[in-house]
């Protein structure tokens, strides 16, 4: 369900390598392309989409979506939108326009959405539609069939839809010797000539990935066509086909990531205190446990090892069933486990916090060099007060003069 990102893992004197496919393919036929981008809370399967959004040529959608929980902060500030609660009502604002947006119910919408589908597929694309998104890190298709398959509107989906299509991917295999990031910003940026777009809204990010993915289907061809591509021309559909991945495929990957989740949560007892630490260290401690969940290794399998080998049976099982991880990730896991298992050893902790301490603090100099300038020119000019009281007297006398001649 994860796709790592290695556009960037390359060393600048190697010359470029296109990364392989992930997708299955599907065959070719009369299908639509679609752009398609989500709104969400966050990016693990069980978080909630807040803006659903389509866009073809001929037309478009967008909609809003109440979410049961507040936005991630991370993510708030990439979709510039918050929940707001006033106590009774909870409502979505754009903190663009710094107005409330409408919203539907997670179930109204998605119907409104697949009513648009099938109102798009028309007769022209019989064999039904492929929506096209862009993610580094793929979230989108899994969050999307979750919340379809609460609902009871997967089987309708299906009909309509035949599978995803991820603008990463293709860009990765077409632009591998041209440019070494192969984000939406920079593919934006790149091949359709946009530097300013705005992609913290759905809306703009579904139809970016379709220009892209359609600008570099018409770059294959011999003979260009100025007409604007509608989405189901035979030679943007046979670009795209080899990269969709099918419905039944994204399933099966649903399914194979819950069993990798379960594996990984049997370890919370280890990482726990890890996982309550600070953002680095929650990052690396997520790293090494997804390592062992990923080799088929769960808690009972590494409490047999210590039991039966204790530190050298954990090491025979490290060593021959992580292939997959550094040496310093292994002695490092080696560490944890035997500290964990040993109950004569302290379990390994996180790195203390360290706070600035601003009691002690000294002030700024600003009200000191204020006194000073004061006091340099008090004593720079010392006759400026008896000057003033000359002054004063004189003017007095004079006014004592003027009333005698009266």
């Amino acid at each position: 369900m994860v796709q790592n990102d290695s556009s960037n893992s390359g060393d600048e004197g190697s010359p470029p390598v296109a990364a392989p496919n992930p997708a299955k393919g599907i065959p070719l036929g009369k299908y639509r392309l679609v752009g398609w981008g989500v709104d969400t809370t966050g990016r693990r399967l069980i978080d909630e989409i807040c803006q659903i959004a389509a866009y073809s040529p001929s037309s478009q959608f967008s909609q809003y979506i109440m979410p049961f929980s507040d936005l991630n902060p991370s993510y708030r500030r990439k979709h510039s939108i918050r929940v707001v609660n006033t106590g009774r009502y909870r409502m979505l604002k754009d903190m663009r326009s710094n107005k409330f947006v409408k919203t539907k119910s997670d179930v109204a919408a998605l119907t409104d959405f697949l009513e648009w589908l099938e109102k798009v597929q028309g007769d022209d694309a019989h064999d039904g539609i492929i929506l096209i998104y862009h993610e580094i890190r793929k979230a989108s298709p899994g969050m999307l069939l979750e919340v379809l398959r609460r609902y009871n509107l997967l089987e309708r989906f299906a009909k309509i839809v035949k599978g995803f299509a991820n603008g990463f991917n293709i860009a990765q295999a077409k632009c591998a010797k041209t440019t070494k990031s192969f984000s939406l910003r920079v593919m934006a940026k790149v091949l359709l000539n946009r530097e300013d777009e705005d992609f913290s809204s759905a809306v703009d990010r579904a139809r970016v990935s379709y220009e892209i993915a359609a600008h570099l289907a018409q770059g294959e061809r011999q003979d260009l066509d100025e007409k604007k591509p509608t989405g189901t021309e035979p030679e943007i559909i046979n670009f795209v086909c080899p990269f969709v991945n099918p419905i039944s495929a994204e399933e099966d990957e649903i399914a194979q990531f819950k069993v990798l989740l379960e594996r990984q949560n049997t370890f919370r007892p280890v990482f726990g205190a890890l996982l309550r630490a600070s953002r680095p260290e929650r990052q690396h401690a997520t790293h090494l446990r997804r390592l062992l969940a990923e080799n088929n290794i769960n808690y009972d399998k590494l409490k047999q090892a210590y039991e039966d080998g204790a530190k050298d049976g954990l090491d025979k099982v490290l060593k021959s069933e992580v292939a997959n991880a550094k040496e310093t990730e292994l002695s490092e896991l080696l560490d944890i486990l035997d500290c964990f298992f040993d109950p004569e050893k302290k379990a390994v902790q996180p790195k203390p916090r360290y706070y600035q301490n601003n009691n002690n603090r000294k002030p700024r100099g600003t009200r000191k060099s204020f006194n000073k300038d004061r006091n340099s020119e008090s004593t720079s000019s010392p006759n400026a007060s008896s000057d003033n009281a000359t002054e004063k007297t004189g003017t007095e006398s004079e006014k004592e003069k003027t009333v005698e001649v009266q």
